[in-house]
């Protein structure tokens, strides 16, 4: 039942924002009692709280079973993009995540460290394989563009200054021009060619 919850209240956070979204609305959806719910949450910040991890833990064990296994370092940039996607079911809007940094402040703290936690994982050692096989370019400072990833691809998640495009483009439709923009910064002319290649076919 808890997984039960944490997966429709996904569905409704992610289609109707975090801030609206009532623990009535979550009830009525399932057909069950609030009381219900209650017994497995104590609070709508504590749902939002496991909701939130739900998905990184989820998306972080599917991530496990592509790192290191993919024809490339840039096509595993591209694996990873729709494993995070694939994790909501449909676009999300970036609105919906802004609200989420906006009003649940010390729970999008909790998810940054946890994202920075893994940031080894995740985008160095993908940067260090690219350049040992050719795909990046050896002279770029790893540690540099990692950190400048990290910070970058967060920024429409919460800066204000990329709410004028969150009605008319999704969180994937914004990551997808960011890991164009970052791996067209990096790539050797060896790496340009598959990340052409695959441009054309994931547009």
């Amino acid at each position: 039942m808890k997984e039960v919850i944490l997966k429709k209240s996904l569905e409704l956070f992610t289609n109707n924002g975090f801030k609206s979204v009532t623990m009535d609305d979550i009830a009525a959806e399932l057909g069950i009692s609030k009381k219900t719910i209650y017994q497995h949450f104590s609070s709508k910040n504590e749902l939002i709280g496991s909701t939130v991890d739900f998905v990184y833990d989820s998306a972080m064990d599917q991530l496990k079973n592509i790192v290191g296994k993919s024809e490339s370092p840039i096509h595993e940039h591209f694996e990873m993009k729709s494993c995070v996607a694939d994790m909501f079911g449909q676009k999300i809007n970036a609105a919906t995540v802004y609200q989420f940094n906006k009003y649940y402040p010390k729970l999008a703290e909790r998810l940054r460290k946890r994202r920075y936690q893994d940031f080894e994982f995740t985008i160095i050692r993908n940067l260090r394989e690219g350049v040992n096989k050719g795909y990046y370019r050896k002279e770029m400072d790893i540690d540099f563009i990692g950190k400048v990833f990290f910070l970058s691809s967060s920024a429409f998640f919460h800066d204000e200054a990329f709410m004028d495009l969150q009605n008319t483009q999704s969180i994937d439709d914004l990551d997808a021009k960011f890991t164009e923009y970052h791996l067209r910064g990096i790539v050797t002319p060896k790496g340009l060619e598959i990340l052409e290649q695959l441009l054309k076919t994931h547009k």
